[in-house]
């Protein structure tokens, strides 16, 4: 039977939690900074990151580290401009370390929020021996949006890490727009996007936080890029993701989906 905790925000919209998933094995690693360690990492931590079976955060060097677990990767030049050095240097150590202990791969900011029951339970429905990545697609560009999250096949994280190896290769390490230069990346391995729209077509990653997708205001780049009208309707019931959720909102929404919004 399956199980579902479930959050109304009005009587056309409600999310649900579900725990009919098999056991998928995911690995999460979180963009994080030194500055942010005892606000937006802390909070990841101590909610959707518990849940992942195996979470790192991705950060420059700190002489303190607040006992959290950093993967240990050297030489990351801080600041958001060098994002995709971050992030490629990130998914090269999830390959080099821990490609074969794992199904999945999740990429997140550390102002994201996951339900991670709802994507254990969509991937239990996909083949991670497929080249694939999922996430939300921004219409018309050709990739996932960063900040909603993008997951890899350990195909795909694969192919990734081979295009990096090749001598005359077109993946890049430094510059550009992390989510993009990704994308590009593994598009030329082969690596193709999977749908991630529910049934009804409704979105399950998102790149805006709850708040502004049912009141607003919606931002100019969002309109020209989703492929659905901003509505109560966006939202499929068992969403994945949301970008944009201040640190204590992290604390706030776990408590409405895990404490006060579970069915007795």
């Amino acid at each position: 039977m399956i199980g579902i905790h479930r959050f109304c925000f009005n009587h056309t919209t409600s999310f649900r939690v579900q725990t009919n998933h098999t056991h998928v094995r995911v690995f999460c690693f979180v963009l994080t900074s030194p500055q942010y360690f005892d606000t937006r990492t802390r909070a990841v931590l101590s909610t959707w990151g518990r849940r992942c079976d195996s979470l790192y955060f991705i950060t420059e060097s700190s002489n303190d580290t607040h006992d959290l677990p950093i993967a240990p990767i050297a030489n990351i030049t801080p600041g958001y401009e060098h994002l995709t050095q971050k992030t490629v240097l990130a998914l090269q150590y999830a390959y080099e370390y821990h490609f074969n202990d794992f199904d999945w791969f999740v990429k997140a900011d550390d102002d994201t929020y996951i339900f991670m029951e709802n994507l254990k339970t969509f991937l239990s429905k996909q083949d991670t021996t497929e080249p694939v990545s999922f996430g939300w697609i921004s219409k018309g560009y050709d990739y996932h949006q960063g900040g909603a999250s993008y997951v890899l096949s350990r195909e795909a994280l694969k192919r990734f890490n081979e295009g990096h190896q090749k001598p005359n290769t077109t993946c890049r390490k430094y510059g550009g727009h992390e989510d993009i230069e990704i994308r590009a990346c593994l598009r030329s391995e082969g690596v193709y996007m999977g749908n991630t729209r529910d049934e009804e077509n409704r979105e399950r990653f998102h790149p805006l936080n709850f708040y502004d997708l049912f009141v607003g205001p919606i931002p100019d780049w969002y309109k020209q890029r989703a492929a659905l009208e901003p509505s109560y309707e966006c939202c499929g019931d068992d969403v994945i993701s949301f970008h944009y959720v201040p640190w204590n909102e992290l604390y706030l929404i776990d408590s409405m989906w895990y404490r006060f919004g579970r069915e007795r």
